[in-house]
Formats: structure tokens, C-alpha cells, sequence
């Protein structure tokens, strides 16, 4: 079973809010929140007890040494799970930057009532589309686009394909595997100016549209 990442708590949400303070100072906002984080105290420290054993019996203090402690297993997380963190920090940050107001989730993926595929594919819904769209001109970017990924799930050939043509097109494009991924890089979208022109984007937009087309006839 997945573990749900919403902020059902105050630490969690104190943990997510130190790190957008940073991040939101990085890109020139300011976060909209009164609360603040509180510094924990630290914690005394308690000296090993070590058992006194014969010099004699080396094997037999061995033996009964304690073991360590197992390293804690890795936090299994659902792909919703993930995108919805991500959105509520979203929602932090919106109000220092109001061009977050227009980035949204492409529901594309999951799993499909019977028939429902057929449907949706009739309306024009197409494999691969990325998750997450902010398409919307912003810092000489054309917008943003993300694909959200979890655990060792790889990126398909449709979702590839988006990538590279959203890329080419002038996007700031990534695939983020964690919410710390997901920050980092709508941090840089806001912050980086985009280092090709509205005309360079467009010539390597027509390139790769025609690389693909002649592609597709081959």
C-alpha cells in the first residue's frame, strides 16, 4: 500500500514550508504564511550501556552483542499521491507568483472503466501526454511541462515523444521522481530566463516536426 503524502499533519507541513521559504526566496517571492517553524529541541544524548564480559569467552560476547537496527524500508508512493504534494506546494506559492495560477494535471494515465479508452480516444485524447502543463508563455520560456514518475518507472516512448517536442518548442521541460524533484524545478522555470529566442524555439520546433514526419513515413 502506498503512503499518503498529503500534509495530514503540522510537521509535515512545517517540513514543506522550510524548504519553499528557500526556494521561494530563490525566485524573488515570498511566501504566504504566518506560520512559523519552531526549532526542536535537542535531543540529550545517552551513553551506550557495554556489558562487561570475560576476557576469556571473546566468542560468547559476540554472540550476545546486540544487533543493529535495520535500516527503515523505503516510503512506497503512488504517482497521485506525489502529484497531489506537489500541487498543494502549488497552492503555497501561487500567491507570490501568480503564473501558477494556470499550471494544471493532464488526467492521462490510470486505469479505465471498460470501453472508457475507446471513448476518450474518440475525443481526442492522446498517449503520453505529460502530466503536468503550464501552457503559458513565462521568462522567455514557451511554458512548462513535467511528467511525474515514481519508484523505477521509466519514462514510455509517447511520453519521450512529448518531451522532445515540448523541449523543442521553447518548453521548460523535466520528469521529476519526488517533491523535492517537482520544487526544484518549477524554482528554476520561475527564476532562469530562457537562453534561446522566441525565433531560435520556433526554427527547432519546425526541424523536429519535420524530423518526425519523415519519420513516420519511413
Amino acid at each position: 500500500m502506498s503512503r499518503n503524502l498529503r500534509f495530514s499533519s503540522e510537521e509535515d507541513l512545517q517540513q514543506v514550508l522550510a524548504r519553499t521559504r528557500g526556494i521561494s526566496a530563490s525566485v524573488g517571492g515570498q511566501l504566504n504564511t504566518t506560520r512559523q517553524r519552531q526549532a526542536a529541541p535537542a535531543a540529550a544524548l545517552v551513553p551506550l550501556a557495554v556489558p562487561a564480559v570475560a576476557a576469556a569467552a571473546p566468542e560468547a560476547a559476540a554472540r550476545k552483542a546486540p544487533r543493529r537496527a535495520r535500516s527503515p524500508a523505503p516510503m512506497k508512493v503512488s504517482e497521485d499521491d506525489l502529484q497531489i504534494s506537489c500541487f498543494q506546494w502549488i497552492e503555497l506559492m501561487r500567491p507570490a507568483h501568480p503564473i501558477l495560477e494556470w499550471i494544471i494535471h493532464v488526467p492521462n494515465g490510470g486505469k479505465r472503466p471498460r470501453g472508457a479508452a475507446g471513448k476518450l480516444k474518440a475525443m481526442g485524447v492522446k498517449p503520453g501526454v505529460l502530466d503536468v502543463l503550464l501552457p503559458l508563455p513565462f521568462n522567455g520560456w514557451s511554458g512548462l511541462a513535467i511528467e511525474m514518475k515514481v519508484g523505477s518507472n521509466k519514462t514510455t516512448e509517447q511520453q519521450d515523444d512529448w518531451l522532445q517536442v515540448f523541449e523543442a518548442s521553447g518548453y521548460y521541460t523535466a520528469v521529476c521522481y519526488t517533491l523535492e524533484d517537482f520544487m526544484s524545478h518549477v524554482g528554476r522555470f520561475l527564476a532562469w530566463a530562457c537562453p534561446h529566442s522566441t525565433s531560435y524555439a520556433a526554427a527547432r520546433q519546425a526541424a523536429y516536426l519535420v524530423g518526425r514526419r519523415a519519420q513516420s513515413a519511413g
